[in-house]
């Protein structure tokens, strides 16, 4: 009974350590070789390929040691001795001759070498999480390409002719790679990994075979983020045109509200690439997105296409993000984070659907902010807040200093100054539940001194507390002790907040 008891308790002890362990990290130059879905479960664990220590291992020999390059310079990315094998056997058969005929020969040859036994490469261990980052181009890297070739789009991108079964190159039907290619092959449709490798390391290859300045042939160059993030970027990034008007009417054929007008100008530099919006497919919003939804978009509407909040690529769901940086999260997390009724016509204010205004583009027009008021009775320098003086002397709030420094951050977004229009919209970051365009009543008229079970309020002491102090956390403000606020009263006794 013992026994079992001890090895119970083992089995726990290890269950509850190896939870507590954090995921094992794998490197972004490590591939898990796997057999194709079509041959079945392997028999034994998939091996974890460290490609940059064979790479660096294998530098005299260069990329042929393992991978097939065609008359055409383009390297395929698959292992050369398992090309065209269409059963299991066979390529296990491969993959075994390759690897450790490899390895024997340089063993042979009294040179580093790899394993030679089953376990060494098929080894038991807990799943990783591989650290490696998908490849994606932003505007400077498109435009460092498109200059290495002289603004030839052919050389990378192409559309399929189902009537020559060929591919070709159509001016203005440029899309991202993603929007073919999937994450597995299709019969003649490679996936992502094997077209992306194909064109772009046998591009890379051939321009050092020709001593010309290329990108990155190891896998960390891009697939790892840090390296990635260190590639040079361009100063001056030239605009990418693909035919887009600088600004344009976005309506829908049985909409009721006005149109909006878009600045697609105004838009472009504060996104990374144009599938921030557009995905992959760079078409118009409405080709895909109905009114109704279709498969197509996904059964996601138009409507939903540009108010779901939780999409970062719908409006309000980029808007909603960007209200969360610190210098807007002090207001934004206790407001409503979907749009409030009164924020519609700050976009949809075009003229009605059908309206011949339509034909004509929408002129860009920044909002004008008004001034700030001059202090008065209505909208004071100083607020005296008397809460905690029994403990405390009471505090006395800046309030024209702070006004003043969330309209100085509104002003200098764009984003903010857009929606930012007038002064009372400021004002909801603290009085939240006020009318806007009314002066706010004090805050004890909807926080008594006391928690009251019956109502949806906290005490007044805790709605300041969380509101001021709350606000000075997420915007990583100093000023977050008691006597930050509040002068201690003389003989009082401490109370901990």
């Amino acid at each position: 009974m013992k026994r079992c008891l001890v090895l119970i308790a083992v089995l726990v002890s290890s269950a509850v350590f190896a939870a507590e362990q954090p995921p094992r990290q794998v490197a972004p130059a490590t591939v898990t070789m796997q057999f194709p879905e079509a041959f079945g479960e392997m028999q034994r664990p998939a091996v974890e390929f460290d490609h940059k220590a064979h790479t660096e291992a294998l530098e005299a020999e260069g990329c042929e040691a393992c991978h097939r390059i065609d008359d055409k310079g383009v390297l395929i990315p698959l292992l050369k001795s398992g090309l065209e094998i269409d059963n299991r056997d066979d390529l296990i058969d491969a993959f075994h001759d390759s690897c450790m005929g490899c390895h024997r020969e340089r063993l042979e040859e009294t040179l580093p070498a790899g394993p030679m036994t089953c376990g060494e490469c098929h080894v038991r261990r807990q799943p990783g999480v591989s650290v490696r980052a998908e490849m994606a181009f932003d505007y400077s890297l498109h435009a460092r390409h498109a200059k290495a070739f002289e603004d030839k789009c052919e050389n990378c991108h192409h559309v399929y002719d189902e009537g020559t079964e060929e591919l070709k190159y159509e001016k203005g039907k440029e899309e991202g790679c993603r929007s073919c290619h999937g994450a597995v092959d299709e019969e003649r449709k490679l996936s992502l990994a094997n077209a992306s490798h194909r064109a772009c390391i046998s591009c890379h290859l051939r321009r050092i075979r020709s001593e010309l300045e290329s990108g990155p042939m190891l896998c960390a160059g891009c697939h790892d983020l840090k390296q990635r993030n260190a590639i040079e970027r361009l100063e001056d990034v030239p605009r990418l045109v693909r035919g887009q008007a600088d600004t344009i009417w976005i309506h829908g054929i049985d909409a009721k509200t006005a149109t909006v007008a878009f600045n697609h100008l105004a838009h472009e530099p504060v996104t990374g690439s144009c599938s921030t919006c557009h995905h992959q497919t760079l078409k118009p919003c409405d080709e895909c997105h109905t009114f109704a939804g279709s498969p197509e978009g996904a059964g996601v509407t138009m409507a939903q296409a540009y108010h779901r909040s939780s999409s970062e690529h719908s409006c309000v769901g980029c808007h909603a993000m960007e209200t969360a940086r610190q210098q807007c999260a002090g207001c934004h997390q206790v407001t409503s984070q979907s749009p409030a009724d009164r924020t519609c016509v700050l976009c949809h204010n075009g003229p009605p659907p059908g309206s011949s205004a339509l034909e004509t583009a929408p002129t860009a027009v920044d909002p004008r902010l008004d001034p700030l008021p001059i202090p008065s009775d209505d909208y004071p320098e100083t607020a005296v807040i008397e809460a905690l003086v029994d403990t405390y002397e009471a505090s006395k709030l800046p309030h024209a200093k702070i006004v003043g420094k969330l309209d100085e951050m509104v002003r200098e977004s764009r984003l903010a100054g857009r929606f930012h229009v007038d002064t009372e919209t400021l004002c909801r970051g603290c009085h939240h539940h006020s009318p806007i365009g009314t002066r706010p009543p004090p805050c004890r008229a909807c926080h008594s001194e006391e928690a009251d079970s019956t109502r949806d309020f906290p005490a007044l002491k805790v709605a300041y507390h969380r509101q001021c102090i709350g606000c000075h956390i997420v915007m990583n403000i100093e000023k977050q002790g008691c006597t930050d606020c509040h002068a201690e009263r003389s003989g009082a006794e401490e109370v901990q907040p």
